[in-house]
């Protein structure tokens, strides 16, 4: 088998070496040639590290600041589609507004009876004490014994 296809890549040697190594580090330990990467990377980590800043080119940063301010400055090209979308949403409120029709009041019928509270009252008293419900008397009248003929006539 190729050594390159068992060897780690650069970027599981770049895990172990911030300590975030998964089932590599095994390989680490067994593998001469991926522990010499590794220790080659640690090096150059630690001279980077121990390395003082460079200081920050004054003109660099003066070139950096006025990119900034001429970029600010400049007029900026809006794009149409902010135009279309702030007239389609006027289009919308308007033919909102222009279609809007209020509900009808409602009509109040004079066909429907005023019941006070006390006729109310009486007729719920009245259901309460009947013997049968008022909606069981025609289904009671088909079961009640009916007179002969006969009786009915004086």
């Amino acid at each position: 088998m190729n050594d390159k296809l068992r060897h780690l890549d650069d970027e599981q040697l770049l895990l172990s070496l911030y300590g975030a190594a998964g089932p590599e580090a095994a390989h680490l330990g067994s593998c001469p040639e991926c522990a010499a990467r590794l220790r080659r990377l640690e090096a150059r980590r630690a001279a980077w590290l121990a390395a003082p800043a460079p200081p920050p080119n004054a003109a660099r940063l003066r070139d950096q600041r006025a990119a900034v301010y001429a970029a600010i400055g400049e007029k900026r090209n809006r794009p149409y589609w902010r135009l279309i979308q702030a007239g389609a949403l006027a289009c919308s409120v308007l033919a909102a507004v222009l279609l809007y029709r209020p509900a009808p009041a409602p009509v109040e019928t004079a066909s429907q009876p005023v019941i006070t509270d006390q006729e109310l009252f009486n007729d719920v008293a009245d259901m309460m004490n009947r013997e049968t419900p008022i909606a069981a008397e025609p289904l009671m009248a088909l079961f009640a014994p009916q007179e002969s003929q006969e009786s009915q006539q004086p």
